[in-house]
């Protein structure tokens, strides 16, 4: 084992003394600064936009004028018209009650308006809960709100939209009758959705990265965070893979091609050992540049966006019962997730280097097939080629894999790890054969 490690000491000092190894790390560095820079260009671009100001008041007359052209319903007329003489923008709660009251097109507002007057919300729940025909989820809500004192103010507006999560899913549940799922909806997943809201809602932990957006989905400012770039940042990984991919493509073949592998061969040390030593070297340095950059994001996103909501939990249901964990380590649980086609593709290129001198080949075939690997598999799980779940390349993601976002039926995490687990037998196989049996 000694001599082993002796032999990794040795290819670490040959990967590392490579300026190409140096210019790597620093393009790691450049990556993390330039993710951080963009998401910073784009909070100050929406905050500087000038968005002209609302008229709330010629919106609802535009609306009315609609609903009386086409003989829509007074009752409605009358809401809008009541919106306009009382000031009442979007901001404010009784615009929501109404628009929800209002939406099927059978709403009334004669029982409710003393209440909506005196800008009263415990007296319309209590009205709206003793009087009105309501779905399951309002009959919740109405009640919830009255036993822990929570108006539909905008200064709730977190635990407004928690409440209006387990609504939601409580409507949705109450129209399944026995049925386990309706369209995309499942029972239990909503059941666990209602879990983690109550959950969020009981023990006053409104902010969950859980439902954190990615760079490239946000629209305002305020939800461009920390954790908004950090999590982004697990796109990386693939510049990490293509950097690995280099250092495997060479690793063997430029032992050939620069007649330097005569002086490995002279040791008393069989040649499977050589060979694993830089295999192990490959897949070692790949995961250092990966914590380089894990480590270089934490600093730099912090110092251009602030640390705001770094303490922030991840918050989900696993089991059935709901948990949660520092947001830092579940980022580092998707980093390790997505270096799994930085192993795979490393490996693909290490057993092509073993066969080849051509240090070019090795790298150019490894890059072109990571890049249209994934392309050729979602288009043949398009076109409905159900054996495509069979291919590497179908089976690299495997934080989507896990949470079910598979285009492949039946596609489990077990399977998954499984097909991984026999390319990879057969890459390191063929690499044994091509170095044990190359000539010199």
């Amino acid at each position: 084992m000694a001599r082993f490690f002796r032999l990794v000491k040795n290819e670490y000092i040959k990967v590392f003394k490579k300026l190409s190894t140096k210019i790597m790390i620093v393009l790691i560095i450049i990556c993390a600064l330039g993710l951080s820079g963009i998401a910073l260009f784009a909070k100050h671009n929406m905050e500087s936009n000038n968005y002209s100001s609302y008229d709330a008041t010629g919106d609802y007359q535009q609306t009315i004028d609609w609903l009386k052209d086409t003989n829509g319903d007074p009752n409605e007329i009358a809401m809008w018209q009541y919106l306009i003489d009382n000031d009442i923008d979007s901001d404010d709660w009784r615009y929501d009650v109404l628009s929800a009251i209002f939406a099927d097109g059978t709403g009334d507002m004669s029982g409710i308006k003393k209440y909506l007057d005196d800008n009263d919300w415990r007296g319309f729940c209590q009205y709206r809960l003793d009087n009105d025909i309501l779905t399951e989820g309002e009959k919740w809500e109405y009640q919830y709100r009255l036993d822990k004192d929570i108006s539909f103010d905008k200064s709730n507006e977190k635990k407004n939209d928690l409440i209006m999560t387990v609504a939601n899913a409580k409507n949705t549940i109450a129209t399944m009758g026995d049925a386990k799922s309706d369209g995309q909806n499942s029972r239990a997943k909503l059941e666990d959705n209602i879990k983690l809201a109550l959950y969020q809602l009981d023990n006053d932990k409104l902010d969950n990265t859980a439902n954190q957006m990615t760079l490239f989905e946000t629209s305002e400012p305020e939800q461009i965070t920390f954790w908004t770039v950090f999590l982004t940042s697990t796109s990386l990984v693939t510049v990490v893979a293509l950097l690995a991919i280099v250092i495997a493509g060479g690793i063997v073949s430029s032992e050939f091609s620069q007649g330097t592998v005569k002086f490995l061969l002279i040791n008393p040390v069989k040649r499977w050992k050589i060979l694993m030593s830089k295999y192990f070297t490959v897949i070692t340095v790949g995961y250092i540049m990966l914590c380089i950059l894990f480590v270089v994001m934490i600093p730099i996103t912090g110092l251009m966006l602030g640390f705001d909501g770094f303490s922030t939990p991840y918050i989900y249901v696993s089991g059935g019962d709901v948990k949660e964990m520092p947001t830092l380590l579940y980022a580092a649980e998707q980093y390790l997730m997505k270096s799994v086609e930085m192993v795979v593709m490393s490996t693909l290129a290490f057993a092509i280097s073993s066969l080849v001198r051509s240090t070019a080949l090795a790298i150019g075939v490894s890059v072109f097939t990571m890049c249209i690997g994934s392309t050729v598999t979602q288009l043949l799980g398009q076109l409905g080629q159900d054996w495509a779940r069979f291919l590497v390349f179908a089976n690299t993601d495997l934080a989507s894999i896990s949470k079910g976002y598979s285009i492949f039926a039946q596609h489990s995490l077990t399977f998954a790890i499984g097909v991984l687990i026999a390319h990879m037998v057969v890459f390191l196989l063929t690499a044994w054969d091509g170095f044990t049996k190359r000539s010199v």
